[in-house]
């Protein structure tokens, strides 16, 4: 029954008026102000649903598959209501189109290995009426770039699911150049750069940090009483807006970086840019100069260090210095 976020929502609030044990007979009129109810508080600020538009829905749900789902509506004396009592749209079997919307998210979530949800989703498709003798899921003609053999791969389905259940979690953490230590997370973002992956969270000194999965060597849930604290740190949706990589330096702000390449890295700069906010300056003796506005970082020296002897840059001059030295 494909269709747009308004009429789905429709749908399912006519099916729980036709199965709301204490009211299941409605009105045309109170079917429309229900819904209208409902949409105003889920959506805001709504004008209100016509009663030609209910109609409309209560003939689309009446109607076979896969247009419809045979929704045993009837209207007797002006009153509609499922004429059996136990009928649920939500009772309904998936068509051919939701098993195909859903064995290609499988095909593409199979490619990001440990997930918890997998094993739940080829469930559900094999309930469905998914088998072996359908073709090949969208993982055969999409492929995103994996390395299976980086390490830490193992800890993205339990740190994720410490997320979602908002879970405290103790992590053995062995860094590159210190001794192991335990820390003790509020997991908040999982976060992957370059084929590796990240946990944020907020630590016990009220600190936000972000550990490598590949250098974690143990993870446990925290002992009862620990009370997960929700995230006021850092909002996801922005955090990474003016950063190149997962780092942002304390106590810094975003600089202009000048960068100058000869023509041909200037392409491949331009068609791969290093941050969102890259902007083409113009020619400077044969040469391309592109400007970012970004923290300075070692994700930001790495991918400069990229273009090799080519690049240069102009400034600032501190990131220069690192790029030399390296």
């Amino acid at each position: 029954m494909p269709t747009n976020k308004h009429a789905a929502y429709r749908y399912r609030v006519l099916n729980r008026c036709f199965t709301n044990r204490g009211k299941r007979k409605w009105t045309l009129e109170e079917l429309v102000e229900e819904v209208s109810r409902q949409m105003r508080e889920d959506f805001g600020h709504f004008h209100g649903i016509s009663k030609r538009t209910i109609q409309g829905d209560i003939n689309i749900l009446r109607s076979d598959q896969p247009r419809g789902v045979n929704a045993p509506i009837v209207c007797k004396d002006s009153l509609y209501f499922y004429a059996n009592p136990r009928f649920s749209i939500e009772n309904h079997a998936l068509g051919t189109e939701e098993i195909e919307l859903l064995r290609s998210a499988l095909g593409l979530l199979q490619q990001l290995p440990g997930m918890p949800q997998l094993e739940s989703l080829q469930m559900l498709l094999n309930k469905a009426g998914f088998n072996s003798s359908h073709p090949p899921l969208s993982g055969q003609w999409i492929q995103f770039e994996t390395n299976p053999a980086v390490q830490g791969l193992e800890w993205l389905g339990p740190i994720y699911k410490s997320i979602v259940d908002q879970q405290v979690i103790d992590i053995d953490y062995q860094p590159f150049t210190e001794s192991p230590l335990t820390i003790r997370l509020h997991p908040y973002l999982l976060k992957e750069w370059r084929n590796r992956w990240y946990v944020f969270g907020r630590t016990q000194e009220n600190k936000l940090w972000n550990l490598a999965l590949d250098r974690i060597r143990g993870l446990c849930s925290a002992p009862e009483g620990v009370f997960y604290l929700p995230n006021d740190l850092f909002d996801p949706s922005t955090w990474f807006d003016d950063l190149v990589g997962v780092s942002k330096p304390e106590n810094s702000s975003p600089e202009t970086v000048i960068l100058e390449l000869s023509y041909l890295n200037a392409r491949y700069l331009e068609t791969r840019p290093v941050h969102a906010s890259q902007t083409f300056l113009g020619e400077h003796n044969g040469r391309h100069r592109f400007s970012l506005r970004v923290y300075i970082n070692h994700e930001l020296v790495n991918e400069l260090l990229r273009f090799g002897k080519d690049l240069e840059v102009i400034e600032p001059e501190e990131l220069r210095k690192m790029v030399e030295s390296r």
